[in-house]
């Protein structure tokens, strides 16, 4: 009977390191993409808005001409012209991405291991803490309305994108400091990183806000009353600077207002939307219910945190407070547009914080799970499910269609840059193919020879690198004109 147990635990054995190694090349596959995607990616229009500008002004009065003219974000606008200028981020584009990406893995990996260490006490091997923050940075990624805009356009990248690494580094130091771990380090960091927060977007002075009436609710100012009053006086005055800034004026009456029926039906459409992009995702629900049982097997051997079981007593209260955390960041940029459409890259940040506060929700929720993962089959079994949400989704189809189509794609925009570089040189006129011209010479020379299917394929644009041809408008035109030093720009567009 002895022998029969112990080859079956060893049977359970090399399932789970199957499934483990199943997981990590699931993992492989979700993200060489990203490494490699950003080596062919181009500017757009809006990039070399910056561009233009530095190449005629200094840092400072850049700063302050936007500010003046365009919008309050100054840590945007900070962040967006240390990368343009002497026109660096358009020699390196690629940078930005894998900066980015490195970026979230490490402010995620940090918050991990904060949060297992000082909120769940316990300990976890590198390898597994490292596991989790993969998976939720894939997460993340697969759960993004539009990840193009994300990571790989660059004016809306630093806008969205980075302030989202911070927040997740200012949760980890709040959670310091409640446990006066590094509380100096603290001290200092969290002030500033306030501050500088703020100045990304709006959508971040109400992230920040809700962060402090969950601090406040969880009682934790009591313990450094003055230490948060200061927190709450730089953030107010960040986003003072940003909301009051004379360029939102400027900006505003160019927007033509609707009905507050069509913003109420806008506001609950893009509430809707978000809630959707995540239930949508099967890595989602695979996560969530991982989340659920692994904190129902952490609560089992360790009493849960103070502030965790206030949360699992309050559970219904928080529901309510995700809702209005939803409802509200949905609310003002509706009502900052007049009643319009949020773009998909303001709603991909909104997606990143949801995701936090409802995996939070079931890892509450777990409390009362008291029997989970108890066998190896079971914990191989959740392996293989996480490995099939990693591959099931949107993203990886996107990703690899957009790994087969990028040297066409980049290829393109070399030939593109490369006109508009010579006539900046030579006759200050340039004529240029727009993407679908361009498109279908290459097709008819450089690949004529190659199969109809892979033509068919190629003839699609790059769903995680093309936004939109800088050349459709009349407003990036102007951009790319004004950057180059062109008299004008002439689009062949048969």
């Amino acid at each position: 009977m002895r022998e029969f147990f112990s080859d079956k635990t060893f049977k359970a054995k090399k399932l789970l390191l199957l499934s483990k190694f199943i997981l990590v090349a699931a993992l492989l596959i979700f993200f060489i993409p990203l490494i490699i995607l950003p080596f062919y990616n181009h500017p757009f229009a809006d990039d070399y808005f910056c561009g233009y500008y530095l190449n005629s002004k200094s840092l400072l009065s850049y700063q302050l001409f936007i500010y003046q003219n365009w919008g309050g974000r100054f840590a945007a606008t900070f962040t967006g012209s240390l990368f343009a200028y002497h026109n660096f981020l358009y020699g390196h584009y690629y940078m930005h991405s894998l900066f980015l990406l490195g970026l979230n893995c490490t402010s995620t990996f940090f918050l991990t291991n904060v949060f297992c260490k000082w909120v769940l006490d316990i300990e976890l091997k590198f390898s597994t803490r490292l596991l989790f923050t993969f998976l939720f940075v894939a997460l993340e990624i697969c759960s993004l309305p539009q990840p193009s805009t994300y990571l790989f356009w660059f004016s809306s990248a630093v806008t969205y994108h980075l302030p989202v690494t911070f927040i997740e580094i200012e949760i980890a130091l709040c959670i310091l400091l409640h446990y006066n771990s590094f509380k100096y380090v603290a001290y200092v960091l969290l002030p500033l990183l306030v501050f500088i927060i703020a100045g990304f977007n709006e959508l971040f002075i109400i992230t920040q806000l809700f962060l402090f009436i969950a601090l406040a609710w969880l009682k934790w100012h009591k313990k450094f009353s003055i230490f948060f009053f200061i927190c709450l006086i730089a953030l107010s005055l960040s986003s003072a600077l940003v909301l009051f800034a004379p360029g939102n004026q400027v900006r505003s009456h160019e927007i033509a207002s609707k009905s507050f029926f069509t913003g109420s039906i806008a506001c609950i459409y893009h509430c809707a939307e978000t809630m959707w992009y995540i239930f949508k995702n099967p890595l989602f629900w695979f996560s969530a219910i991982f989340v659920l049982i692994y904190g129902g097997q952490v609560f089992k051997n360790h009493s849960p945190a103070v502030f965790i079981q206030k949360l699992y007593a309050s559970k219904w209260q928080v529901i309510f407070f995700v809702a209005i955390v939803l409802i509200v960041m949905m609310a003002l940029p509706v009502a900052a547009l007049k009643g319009g459409i949020i773009p998909d890259r303001y709603v991909n940040a909104v997606v990143a914080f949801m995701l936090i506060l409802l995996l939070l929700f079931f890892l509450v929720m777990g409390i009362n799970i008291r029997s989970a993962f108890i066998s190896q089959i079971k914990k191989s079994f959740a392996y293989l499910l996480l490995a099939i949400g990693l591959l099931c989704n949107n993203y990886v189809v996107d990703a690899y269609k957009s790994l087969i189509i990028a040297p066409v794609y980049c290829s393109i925009l070399n030939e593109r840059e490369a006109v508009l570089k010579q006539a900046a040189i030579s006759n200050k006129v340039a004529i240029v193919k727009n993407y679908d011209v361009a498109l279908s010479n290459l097709i008819q020379t450089k690949y004529s020879s190659t199969s109809l299917t892979y033509q068919q394929l190629i003839q699609q644009k790059p769903p995680l690198l093309f936004f939109e041809d800088d050349l459709a408008t009349e407003a990036s035109i102007l951009v790319l004109k004004n950057y180059y030093k062109l008299d004008s720009i002439k689009v062949q567009e048969h």
